[in-house]
């Protein structure tokens, strides 16, 4: 405990300067002979003593009035008085000026430590008051937090019905409940296998502080983490001033953060009650907009089936990796990667069925994060391909590997017949199709036939290619033909179905 000393007497000074020194855990860091220097010391001192031991009768400002002054300029400066036993009828006004002790003249060293120590344990006692309240209102704090943001998901989730029903909880919005918000969604883009939830969660936290920061200063509102990529949002008073900010969030995340994030926010103010659905109307706009613009991997699908098919299991696997690496190199969010994968799931569960094989239960994707995504896809395909190598090839399995194999290959060809089939694996087309649709049940023209829908599907989906562009890849030359046999097999002509694509999540 550091100590200052007033004290008009220099023998006194030098005294119980000599004296507390000797004491362990005691400095004097100062001395003055009365209270006009020991002013001018404290206020050109870098480090406050602890602790000020005052006589009270000096020349020029007395000890009590050096405390006075004490009291108003440094608050956290304790003080104790170092008096003659005729000045005790100044007590008084020294217990009004809160001071700590009353020491009398003279005093003998054990008298004195025994006083500094109580004032020290007095003064931890009071400084560990003062951090245990500080904590408290931090808990207090985080607890209104925890509060708002549960009210905030009852509402959106439609959990709470009324504003009624949160209006006793009013203190703990920083905004009024009868103002009208947008509502936004900010969707964290970053995607790697090599991340981990807590990595997820950790970006989503970031990038709260750094929302908080930027645009809640400018408008009220809150924001709030939905899920360890998603989090949602509500401006108020002050959005106008704010638009602009909010535009360049995305840019602004990125460029501080490292973050990639897709942010989309309802241009109609609504009330807190419709918040929940302007939220829900925001993020099927976005996944939506995230699903057009995100590239299926289809050639990647396409060697990945092929190897399966042929059983070439170190093919498979390098095709595996390489699809599962450009699904997840996607920087439109979860949707997107989910829908990837299911297709694949599919895809190669029709192969094995065509192969005669007992397919694996697919694995259930949903609900988790992207590390845990690519591990279970990989191992899955992993049980597809080792399924695949098991298996003991007979003469009309190997003949009807080769066919479908050769139709994954030349599905574009126009001119693909049943005849050229036949010719390929050397077979009258009688027999190739009899033993085909005893393994299949269809026949080689209708198991083609759904490969090029299945296909013409997966392009419709681009905005890139017209239907008669798609027409011809998948294999006919005459566009209204296609759409004839695509409605056939679909239920619907390929426009309409294009047009439900684009606003199918």
């Amino acid at each position: 405990m550091n100590v200052l000393i007033v004290d008009d007497e220099q023998i006194i000074r030098h005294g119980m300067e000599r004296v507390i020194q000797q004491f362990d855990g005691y400095e004097v860091v100062g001395t003055a002979d009365d209270g006009e220097t020991a002013l001018k010391w404290l206020s050109e001192t870098d480090h406050l003593p602890d602790l000020i031991i005052t006589d009270i009768l000096m020349q020029y400002i007395d000890g009590l009035d050096l405390i006075a002054k004490v009291n108003e300029l440094y608050p956290g400066v304790r003080c104790t008085i170092l008096s003659g036993h005729e000045d005790f009828h100044l007590a008084q006004k020294a217990i009004d000026l809160k001071v700590l002790r009353y020491i009398t003249k003279p005093v003998e060293p054990k008298e004195l430590y025994a006083v500094l120590e109580t004032i020290r344990q007095e003064i931890h006692k009071e400084q560990k008051n003062k951090i245990d309240l500080l904590r408290k209102e931090q808990l207090t704090t985080n607890a209104s937090l925890y509060v708002r943001d549960k009210l905030l998901s009852d509402l959106f989730e439609g959990r709470l019905v009324s504003v009624r029903e949160i209006s006793c909880f009013a203190e703990y919005f920083p905004f009024s409940l009868e103002n009208q918000f947008h509502g936004g969604v900010i969707r964290i883009l970053k995607a790697s296998a090599e991340l981990t939830n807590r990595d997820y969660l950790l970006y989503s936290v970031a990038v709260k502080q750094l929302f908080s920061e930027t645009i809640l200063v400018q408008c009220r509102g809150f924001v709030m983490i939905k899920d360890t990529n998603t989090l949602v949002f509500g401006l108020s008073d002050g959005y106008t001033e704010a638009v602009e900010a909010v535009q360049q969030f995305s840019y602004l995340a990125e460029s501080v953060l490292s973050i990639p994030i897709a942010l989309g926010v309802d241009e109609e103010a609504r009330d807190l009650l419709q918040l929940g659905l302007s939220v829900a109307d925001t993020l099927e706009r976005m996944e939506n907009k995230m699903k057009s613009l995100f590239n299926y991997p289809l050639e990647a699908e396409k060697r990945l089936r092929l190897a399966i098919r042929n059983g070439h299991a170190e093919e498979a696997r390098i095709s595996a990796d390489a699809f599962i690496g450009l699904v997840l190199e996607s920087r439109f969010g979860l949707e997107p990667i989910l829908q990837a994968c299911y297709k694949l799931i599919e895809s190669i569960h029709l192969i094995l069925v065509e192969l005669g094989l007992e397919k694996p239960a697919a694995p259930r994707l949903v609900g988790l994060f992207i590390p845990e995504i690519s591990r279970q896809m990989q191992d899955w395909l992993e049980d597809c391909i080792s399924l695949r190598a098991s298996l003991k090839t007979k003469h009309h399995n190997d003949l009807i590997i080769r066919i479908t194999s050769f139709m994954e290959e030349h599905y574009g060809d126009c001119g693909l017949s049943l005849q050229r089939l036949a010719d390929v694996v050397s077979v009258h087309p009688n027999y190739l199709t009899q033993t085909f649709r005893k393994q299949t049940g269809l026949s080689c023209m209708q198991y083609l036939a759904r490969l090029r829908m299945e296909m013409a599907k997966e392009l419709l989906n681009s905005d890139e290619l017209k239907i008669n562009q798609i027409s011809e890849i998948v294999g006919y030359e005459n566009p209204l033909y296609f759409s004839s046999y695509f409605k056939k097999w679909v239920g619907m002509n390929p426009s309409d179905y294009k047009k439900l694509s684009d606003f199918h999540v």
